[in-house]
């Protein structure tokens, strides 16, 4: 079994992908990140991704295909072999060149070719295009490298009848807060055979029904057969008190499905700032009489009589 040290985080494309990197400083950068493609059974599709040494030494590089899985819900993958399953795409990809060396600062572009079989099963279909050292071979890293691996996200949708199947598993913000900002949590969970990049927004109402805010949500991908979980806040501080609605709205995939709404209810009351208010009223209350003699005293001039 093939595993990787969760060293560097790369946001790609709406999914994270962990990473090794090079001993001593050094390292080796792919770009771009992600690659989301479309195409047909049976077609040809050519692409270029640029690998670059940022390093003092000079690297040699092999460039490997991996299919991926996801792992958690916040969108980390873990890379595996090529598997036949249904979502495996590393079978598919050729890459010119496999091997070489770049010198210090040097870029150098690799084209891949993903060659969709006639018989592909309509969906998504994912992997990654790794670059990894294979040795330092000059300058000042003399040695065998550390082995570390960088890569890119192919994300592939073949044509044909596929199931888009977005569900709300669930969404939830704190029940009482005492000031802002209010958090919400939203987990998706895609049930259909591709992947599929929700957007929408929680339209927030007071306990009047006045609508008082728009929070939107980042679009991220949630790949088959998984969950994703997606954050957002409404990034306000003092509040009203009282009872507030939130209600997630949103759509999905090419024939922009609506999401299911889903509401909740929370509620705001900053009581320290109420004690505080309540406090400056019982003092007035309580010491009202000596309010009424100075401001007689002072607006009147009457004199006040010691006993």
């Amino acid at each position: 079994m093939k595993w990787f040290i969760p060293v560097t985080i790369l946001a790609i494309g709406g999914i994270i992908f962990c990473h090794s990197v090079f001993a001593q400083g050094i390292g080796v950068g792919i770009s771009p990140l992600t690659f989301e493609l479309t195409a047909n059974p049976g077609d040809a599709i050519t692409n270029q991704v640029k690998v670059y040494n940022p390093s003092n030494a000079t690297i040699g590089i092999k460039m490997e295909i991996e299919d991926f899985t996801v792992m958690g819900e916040i969108g980390h993958v873990k890379l595996e072999p090529a598997e036949t399953e249904t979502y495996s795409i590393a079978r598919w990809i050729k890459m010119e060149p496999e091997e070489f060396t770049l010198e210090p600062k040097e870029q150098k572009f690799v084209t891949f070719t993903i060659n969709v079989p006639e018989n592909a099963e309509p969906g998504g279909h994912y992997g990654s295009i790794l670059a990894g050292t294979t040795a330092v071979v000059g300058g000042e890293f003399v040695g065998a490298g550390v082995a570390g691996r960088v890569g890119a996200l192919v994300l592939l949708s073949v044509a044909g009848e596929v199931e888009e199947n977005l569900i709300v598993k669930e969404f939830f913000a704190p029940y009482y807060s005492e000031y802002g900002p209010i958090n919400f949590t939203i987990r998706f969970e895609n049930k259909g055979t591709i992947h599929l990049k929700p957007k929408g927004f929680v339209v927030i109402t007071n306990w009047l029904g006045k609508k008082v805010a728009d929070v939107g949500f980042v679009q991220r991908n949630v790949l088959p057969n998984s969950v994703r979980k997606i954050e957002t806040s409404w990034d306000r501080k003092w509040l009203w008190a009282g009872r507030y609605t939130a209600t997630l709205v949103g759509s999905y995939g090419l024939s922009n499905t609506s999401l299911v709404p889903r509401v909740i209810t929370f509620w705001a009351f900053p009581w320290k700032a109420g004690v505080g208010i309540m406090a400056v009223i019982a003092f007035f209350i309580l010491s009202r009489k000596r309010w009424a003699t100075a401001f007689n005293v002072l607006v009147r001039g009457e004199k006040v009589l010691r006993q």
